[in-house]
């Protein structure tokens, strides 16, 4: 599979096999998502690994909470998170979730390409991933650090879920990109 191919093929996931991944696996993908780039050559990422659909059930349950809690929620949003059989985490057998070591934005913005490294060495290797935006404020809550014992000076980037799909994921439509070639601008 060329670079391409795997941009091009890599889906969000959301229905899962009944399987744990081996550490093995996990490892590998999490070797290769180092690869990013980073500013500076800086790194400033951490992977912690959450393991088990039952633990991720527990969890789920408990963001669920935080963010109902939230003002401003969407009315769908809001309905779907009130669904005791709604889990954020689909089910998943694995939770990987890349924090940023250092402070500021571009620590931010390296944690988001090693997660897209990440999901692209995932799907490379039969796997599939989605990015679990509704964990995010569950995660960066002080008592969820504590208890995962995530230092409190880092910030929680990117939740990913991992595990071998069910089956084949439609692509979704794509709209033309918008690309703008800029011109100088004359100094007459």
């Amino acid at each position: 599979m060329d670079a391409r191919d795997a941009i091009r093929g890599r889906r969000t996931v959301r229905l899962y096999r009944d399987v744990p991944l081996g550490r093995d696996l996990i490892q590998g993908v999490i070797e290769d998502a180092v690869w990013a780039p980073s500013g500076m050559n800086q790194q400033p990422w951490r992977f912690f690994v959450i393991e088990g659909r039952e633990r991720l059930a527990r969890y789920s349950a408990k963001a669920k909470a935080v963010l109902l809690k939230e003002d401003g929620l969407e009315p769908a949003m809001r309905e779907m998170l009130e669904q005791p059989s709604f889990n954020i985490f689909y089910d998943a057998p694995t939770l990987v979730v890349v924090a940023a070591t250092q402070a500021g934005e571009m620590a931010v913005k390296d944690c988001c390409l090693a997660a897209g490294s990440l999901m692209l060495s995932a799907f490379a290797r039969g796997l599939g991933t989605c990015w679990v935006g509704f964990a995010e404020p569950w995660l960066n809550a002080e008592q969820t650090k504590r208890d995962l014992r995530v230092p409190a000076s880092m910030r929680l980037v990117a939740p990913l879920i991992i595990g071998w799909p069910q089956g084949e994921t439609a692509a979704p439509p794509r709209r033309a990109p918008e690309i703008v070639f800029v011109e100088p601008v004359s100094r007459d």
